[in-house]
């Protein structure tokens, strides 16, 4: 531990970068005062420091330029209590600015090699905001947020939590914290044989706070995609969000399935089942009809609705009155999987949460 820099800036942000970034007029619009006549006026004490890449030839920063474990963890809850909610920009432009602070507080917490007990109330927190982000987010456009950088960092941050709870000492761990972290990597990880292998070497036997995230990723490797849909609904509000984004490709799995199951030139299914067992969760029915010829599979009207329409030969929305034709030479499997969507009841179950901010920070 010797060889390795120990911070002592006790602000969130060195005055040194301060002061470069007022002059330079660097200041993002969260490190400004709100409450002051013109609008942009920067805020010494709402500024936080940057991330910025190391390179050869950058000079070794000081002691003073590094900030305390304390003051990281600080930073971390000024970030989510101050910044998150604040409602005057667009949820992406807030996600993007604690993206990069972030960032950088893990970046200080590698140079200075925290030890478990100080670098896991920094992390939690931060895995949290990135599960939460990569669910709120999935639609937005690639210009506004890239789910592949969001989830190798989020992915990075979950093996690094794992970590410290191996090197940590059983006794002073907290273990609802643990089995919530543990969670959240098998529910980011749904399907993977790492994951699954990891969990059953851990524990041996099923723990019982994660037998059913376990029991998933089994439903995944055996190919049960539809009894691994129907758990993921019974996990907890976070966890269930982070699961979500794996839907469209437990989707595709399973049209793929049915294109050789339920292949003829005569029968059809309805798409209602569909809807039920793909569990589109109430949605319109257009987007079950839109993923069905996404991967060029026939959506027709039942015999008994062979006039009825919207006029344009589309299911308007009655998924009763129409059925997909399955077809094993048919079907599309060099098209690419459908991006994720934001889940009804998912959202239902977030919204209820008074102030997400408390539900990241765990208090």
């Amino acid at each position: 531990m010797d060889q390795f820099m120990k911070g002592t800036c006790s602000d969130m942000c060195p005055r040194a970068e301060i002061d470069l970034r007022i002059r330079e007029r660097m200041v993002h619009f969260f490190e400004t005062d709100p409450d002051a006549g013109p609008p942009g006026v920067p805020d010494r004490y709402r500024m936080v420091k940057e991330f910025t890449r190391s390179a050869a030839g950058m000079r070794q920063p000081k002691p003073s330029e590094i900030r305390t474990p304390r003051t990281l963890l600080e930073t971390v809850h000024y970030l989510l209590t101050f910044v998150l909610p604040d409602s005057r920009r667009p949820y992406c432009e807030r996600y993007e600015f604690i993206f990069d602070r972030m960032r950088a507080v893990r970046q200080e917490m590698v140079i200075q090699n925290l030890p478990p007990s100080e670098a896991l109330p920094i992390l939690e927190p931060i895995v949290r905001f990135l599960c939460y982000s990569a669910y709120r987010l999935c639609e937005a456009p690639i210009r506004e947020f890239d789910p592949k950088i969001c989830g190798q960092h989020l992915q990075e941050c979950l093996k690094k939590v794992l970590r410290c709870y191996e090197e940590m000492d059983t006794a002073l761990l907290a273990d609802n914290n643990r089995y919530e972290m543990e969670r959240l990597y098998l529910s980011f990880n749904i399907g993977s044989r790492e994951a699954t292998q990891w969990a059953i070497d851990r524990y041996r036997t099923v723990n019982p706070a994660l037998r059913l995230h376990v029991a998933v990723q089994l439903d995944c490797l055996r190919g049960n995609y539809y009894a691994a849909m129907k758990r993921v609904a019974q996990f907890a509000p976070l966890e269930a969000a982070v699961a979500s984004l794996q839907l469209p490709a437990f989707r595709r799995k399973l049209l793929q399935q049915f294109s050789v199951a339920y292949q003829s030139r005569v029968q059809t299914v309805p798409l209602e089942w569909l809807e039920t067992v793909l569990r589109y969760d109430g949605r319109e029915c257009s987007l079950l009809t839109d993923d069905c010829r996404h991967y060029n599979l026939q959506v027709v009207p039942l015999p008994a609705m062979q006039e009825v329409s919207d006029g344009n030969g589309e299911p308007a929305n009655r998924c009763h009155d129409w059925a997909v034709k399955f077809e094993k030479s048919q079907f599309d499997a060099q098209r690419s999987v459908i991006p994720p969507r934001k889940v009804l009841s998912v959202d239902r179950a977030l919204d209820r949460y008074v102030n997400i901010s408390d539900v990241l920070l765990n208090r």
